[in-house]
């Protein structure tokens, strides 16, 4: 092979390096400054260690019972959880508490990790690997009365929650004993373990987190009934609120609700309440695009949102035990790439959350969120209903001389007699940049046509060595 064809072959093999260098969007994006929450139940996710199972009476494999999940389990699941664009860990209670109980609430001491779930150093390696990975922990706090404190009450419970808790007592938050009993707790335990927050499912009436719960760091209020009131939680959600997100995206045609501006979570359901997906699947319409639609809507949303583990697998149930299954890692993979897919695009494009964000006027089963920003803007267009649907802007809306670049699909528009029109097809949702206008881009092009040209040449050279020497060996 002479120099020639040799040194073709090193620009055909090397240019797609170069190509990639220059035009393909770097995988490695810096975290949205938002939590994007993971929630699982230790329990329920992944066995890692199989030593801690001998403590576990589950010979029926019942579903009321402890499974076998741990802290081990969730550690060796990270990558899976960060590439699906979560940067937060939320999970169920770790203290020590009855061996029958899989969900952990029914505490026999708060100073002591569960040695079922892995122990002490399994919590504090797991945590480790979190932060290793610039993740961050929360974990859940139960309430659960235990001698130690002044008194007690009864919860203020939904459905789901009288079948599990029954007739447990809770801590009076309202007593001023317990209060700082409480909150000495949760202090001791967050410095020990260097946890990044505290979720509660609140099961009293009235409650104040100031009274009970330690300033210095994030907490999550989550309500699992209606009627139910708390206050002094950095980040809250109401039964009210998930009813709004779990009616809107059920079903098509449906009032999406415009992005609340008070610091709340954005959650679907939580391990008290019946699973999204059920909701879906009671309208007779396919959960695995009801997910796709709901989650892609979450993340337009400027504030922390929670997604339960098991959604990216359609994971439905209503009573406790079915609510909370075992997560299965060997299903279809469809949802999970769609999420990973919208994680790294919100990544990428994150400067979108640095602005206002606005609903602009929209038809029922959609909604349209235009995300102002000093440097680029962005429009989330959603189609949630039965039908393709056209959204027209004009210059009121868009400067002159731009255009709206698709960042999911990847549907470009421009102008086109004083409007921009945004077509999607039914049950479809694109994030679009507002970009100046552009022509064909001029470098990819001349970039892919030398790749054509030189390996046509090197196939031209190679053919007539060939040829030379056949002549030369006849």
């Amino acid at each position: 092979m002479n120099k020639w064809a040799k040194l073709i072959i090193m620009v055909v093999l090397i240019s797609p390096i170069f190509n990639g260098y220059a035009f393909a969007n770097e995988k490695e994006f810096e975290d949205v400054k938002y939590p994007r929450i993971y929630s699982l139940v230790v329990d329920r996710f992944m066995n890692g260690n199989n030593e801690n199972n001998k403590m576990i009476r589950n010979d029926n494999k019942s579903n009321n019972l402890p499974m076998g999940g741990d802290f081990q389990g969730i550690q060796s699941k990270l990558d899976y959880i960060n590439d699906m664009g979560f940067n937060t860990v939320h999970i169920s209670p770790v203290f020590s508490h009855d061996q029958n109980d899989f969900l952990g609430y029914k505490v026999n001491n708060y100073d002591e990790i569960d040695r079922v779930l892995g122990g002490e150093k399994a919590f504090k390696s797991l945590i480790n690997e979190v932060h290793k990975k610039n993740m961050k922990m929360i974990v859940d706090m139960p309430v659960t009365y235990t001698k130690e404190f002044n008194g007690s009450t009864d919860g203020d419970l939904n459905q789901i929650q009288k079948s599990y808790f029954k007739d447990t007592k809770f801590i009076d938050l309202k007593d001023a004993k317990n209060q700082k009993l409480y909150k000495e707790k949760v202090d001791r335990f967050i410095k020990k373990y260097k946890v990044d927050g505290i979720s509660m499912n609140i099961v009293q009436d009235g409650i104040d987190a100031k009274t009970f719960l330690p300033e210095n760091i994030d907490t999550y209020g989550i309500i699992n009934k209606k009627g139910i009131s708390a206050k002094h939680f950095k980040h809250l959600s109401t039964q009210e609120s998930r009813n709004d997100i779990q009616n809107a995206f059920k079903n098509v045609n449906t009032k999406i609700p415009d992005y609340q501006k008070d610091n709340s979570v954005l959650i679907a359901d939580t391990w008290f309440t019946e699973r999204f997906t059920k909701h879906a699947a009671d309208e007779n319409m396919f959960p695995g695009t009801r997910i796709k639609q709901l989650m892609t809507y979450m993340w337009g949303y400027k504030g922390p949102i929670m997604m339960n583990y098991g959604t990216e697998i359609a994971a439905n149930g209503s009573k406790i035990e079915t609510i909370n299954q075992l997560q299965n890692f060997r299903t279809d993979k469809e949802v999970i790439k769609y999420l990973e897919k919208i994680g790294d695009t919100f990544k990428q494009y994150q400067e979108l959350y640095e602005g206002d964000v606005k609903a602009l006027p929209h038809d029922k089963g959609t909604n349209v969120f235009y995300y102002k920003t000093n440097t680029i803007d962005y429009i989330l267009n959603i189609n949630d209903s039965s039908k393709s649907k056209k959204v027209s802007l004009d210059d009121k809306v868009i400067e002159e001389n731009k255009m709206l670049s698709g960042l999911i699909i990847g549907d470009n528009i421009k102008k086109k007699n004083g409007q921009y029109n945004l077509i999607t097809d039914r049950e479809e949702t694109e994030l679009y940049a507002v970009v100046n206008e552009r022509g064909l881009n001029n470098t990819y092009l001349i970039a892919a046509i030398l790749v054509i040209v030189l390996f046509g040449l090197f196939l031209f050279l190679v053919a007539r060595k060939s040829k030379k020497q056949k002549m030369q060996n006849k």
